[in-house]
C-alpha cells in the first residue's frame, strides 16, 4: 500500500533528466565540437564581464512575505499588443545549426510550444523566410545591425515586414566585433552547411563562397543617431534597441521614438569591463520610466534571476547560451525543457516570495547584498524637522549588531556619517519595532541608514552589541538642510503630482543630487 502512494505521488511531479541550466551546458559541451562549443560560450577579452552577468545576481536578495494568499498564479504579460504565457523569450542567436540540424527552427518551435517571443538574428543559419514558414501564427520578432550597405539593411526589414515580424530589434552595441581571445587562437570555421542564410543568394547578390568575409566586414564603426534616425523613418514596425547600457542612451532613444530597450551587453561578448546588465538595470528604468518598455538579458541561469529582474524594472528577459545550450543536447525538445525549467523556478520563487502576478513583483522584492552587510543603526534622539537650528539636528546614534569582520567593525568613538533614506512622500516612515524596511521606497545611502522625524528605529535584527557613535556636525547641518527642503519639495509634489510613484522618483533624485558631498567613512 505504501509503494503504491508514494509512487502516485511521485508520478505527480513529473521526473526531469536535467534538472538546471547548469546541468545542461555541461551537457552541451560534451555533444558540441569544440570549436562550436568556444564560439557560443566565450566572451571578450578576460571574460570578466561575462563572469559578472552571473555573480551580480548573487549580490542580490529576495524578500519574502509570508500569508500572501498566492494561489492561481499567473505569469502573463503583454508585449507591444501581444500576449505572452510568461516574462521570457529566446534571444537572437547568430549561426544556431551549429549546436543542432534544425537550428533556428528549433529554436521557434520551442518559443511557439512555449508561449514567448522569438528574436530571429540577421545572423542565422536559416532564412527568415523560412523561420516564418516554420511558425506562421507565432509572434516573432527581427533583429539586425545597421550594417555599412544601408540598401541591403533596409532590405531586410521589408523582407522582415513581408514575413510579418512583429518587431525590429536593433543591436546598437557593435561597431566592430569584440575581441574574443579564444577565437584569436582557434578561429571558428563554419562546416559547408552552415552560412549566413539571409545574406545567400537569390536574397544577396554576393557570391556563397564569400559570405562569411562580406558579413565580417559589414560592421559599421560610423553609425551615430542619425542613422538610427534614418532607420526609424523606414519601417513602420516596433523598433526595440538592443544594448543599451547607460541613463543618457535610453533617454537618447526614448526621445527618438524607440519603443523598446534591451538593457544587453551582448553576453560579455563585446566590451569587457563593461557593468553587468542587472547593475544598470534600475539606472535605466528609472531614466525612461513608462515612456519606453525595458527589457534585459545576460547572465540569465534560473527563475530567481528572472524575479530579480522583473523586480528591478524589466518588463521581460531573454535568454540566448541557455536556449543554446538545451538545443544542442535535444534540439526543440531540448529548448522546450529550458524554458519550462525558468517557468517551474520563476513560478517557485514567486509563490514563495508572496507573489501572484507580475505586476506584484516590485523593487521592494528584493535587496542588494550590501544592505545586508552594513551596520544597523537606531536613533537614540528624535529630530524635530521643523527647527530652525542647524544644531538642533539628532546628534546620537546606535550601532546594532554591526555583521562586519572584527578588523573592520566601529570602534565606539568612530565618527558616522549618515544620509536620510525617503519613502513615497520624499520621508522614510518605520514603525516603532519593525524587524524589516518595508513598502518605504529607496534608500539614498547604500551603506548606512538613519532616521527622521517620522522613524524611530531601523533595525533587520535582535540587537548583540550596542555602541554609542555621533553624527559630526557638518553632516548634520547637511542633514536639517536637507529634510527641510524635502519637506518642501513633498508639500510641492502633493499639489502638482496625483502619480505617487512619479512624486517617489522625483524626490530621490533631489536628494541625491543635494547630498552627493556627504559619504559614508565607515
Amino acid at each position: 500500500m505504501f509503494d503504491t502512494l508514494f509512487r502516485g505521488r511521485r508520478n505527480d511531479r513529473r521526473a526531469r533528466e536535467v534538472a538546471s541550466i547548469a546541468e545542461y551546458e555541461c551537457r552541451a559541451a560534451e555533444v558540441l565540437e569544440r570549436n562550436a562549443h568556444e564560439f557560443f560560450r566565450s566572451g571578450a577579452g578576460c571574460e570578466q564581464t561575462m563572469r559578472l552577468n552571473r555573480l551580480c545576481y548573487e549580490k542580490i536578495r529576495i524578500r519574502p512575505r509570508c500569508l500572501a494568499r498566492v494561489g492561481n498564479r499567473s505569469l502573463a504579460i503583454n508585449a507591444l499588443g501581444c500576449s505572452f504565457k510568461m516574462p521570457i523569450g529566446i534571444g537572437p542567436i547568430a549561426l544556431a545549426k551549429l549546436a543542432h540540424c534544425d537550428g533556428e527552427k528549433a529554436l521557434a518551435r520551442a518559443a511557439r510550444s512555449m508561449g514567448v517571443p522569438f528574436v530571429l538574428s540577421a545572423l542565422s543559419s536559416v532564412s527568415l523566410e523560412d523561420v516564418a514558414e516554420a511558425i506562421p501564427r507565432c509572434p516573432k520578432w527581427f533583429q539586425l545591425f545597421i550594417f555599412k550597405d544601408r540598401e541591403m539593411t533596409e532590405n531586410l526589414i521589408r523582407r522582415a515586414e513581408r514575413a510579418r515580424y512583429k518587431a525590429i530589434v536593433v543591436t546598437v552595441d557593435t561597431p566592430v566585433i569584440g575581441l574574443r581571445r579564444s577565437e584569436m587562437k582557434n578561429p571558428t570555421s563554419l562546416p559547408s552547411k552552415v552560412t549566413y542564410a539571409n545574406f545567400c543568394p537569390p536574397h544577396n547578390n554576393v557570391c556563397s563562397k564569400n559570405i562569411s568575409e562580406y558579413v565580417r566586414n559589414q560592421y559599421d564603426p560610423t553609425v551615430g543617431w542619425d542613422s538610427l534616425r534614418w532607420l526609424l523613418s523606414i519601417t513602420s514596425l516596433p523598433v526595440i534597441l538592443k544594448g543599451v547600457l547607460t541613463r543618457e542612451d535610453a533617454l537618447m532613444a526614448a526621445d527618438l521614438g524607440v519603443q523598446g530597450i534591451i538593457v544587453s551587453n551582448h553576453g560579455g561578448r563585446q566590451l569587457d569591463s563593461a557593468p553587468a546588465t542587472i547593475e544598470v538595470l534600475p539606472e535605466i528604468v528609472e531614466a525612461v520610466g513608462d515612456r519606453v518598455m525595458v527589457m534585459h538579458d545576460g547572465g540569465i541561469t534560473q527563475g530567481t534571476d528572472i524575479f530579480k529582474a522583473i523586480a528591478l524594472g524589466a518588463k521581460m528577459v531573454f535568454v540566448g547560451r541557455a536556449a543554446l545550450w538545451g538545443l544542442a543536447v535535444n534540439g526543440q525538445n531540448g529548448v522546450e525543457d529550458v524554458l519550462d525549467l525558468l517557468r517551474v523556478e520563476l513560478d517557485s520563487a514567486m509563490a514563495i516570495a508572496g507573489c501572484k502576478t507580475m505586476k506584484q513583483i516590485t523593487e521592494n522584492r528584493v535587496r542588494y547584498e550590501s544592505e545586508y552587510l552594513m551596520p544597523r543603526v537606531r536613533v537614540l534622539e528624535r529630530l524635530d524637522a521643523n527647527i530652525e537650528e542647524a544644531d538642533a539636528v539628532v546628534e546620537h546614534v546606535v550601532v546594532v549588531d554591526d555583521p562586519r569582520d572584527d578588523e573592520e567593525r566601529i570602534s565606539p568613538d568612530q565618527v558616522v556619517e549618515v544620509l536620510v533614506p525617503t519613502g513615497e512622500d520624499g520621508l522614510a516612515k518605520f514603525p516603532k519595532g519593525s524587524d524589516g524596511v518595508d513598502e518605504c521606497g529607496k534608500t539614498v545611502s547604500p551603506w548606512c541608514k538613519t532616521v527622521n522625524s517620522d522613524v524611530v528605529e531601523v533595525v533587520r535584527a535582535p540587537p548583540r552589541i550596542t555602541r554609542e557613535v555621533r553624527i559630526v556636525p557638518e553632516v548634520a547641518k547637511v542633514l536639517n538642510r536637507n529634510i527641510k527642503a524635502d519637506i518642501a519639495r513633498r508639500d510641492y509634489l502633493k499639489n502638482r503630482c496625483s502619480n505617487r510613484k512619479a512624486a517617489s522618483m522625483h524626490n530621490l533624485r533631489s536628494i541625491v543630487k543635494s547630498t552627493e558631498d556627504c559619504r559614508c567613512i565607515m
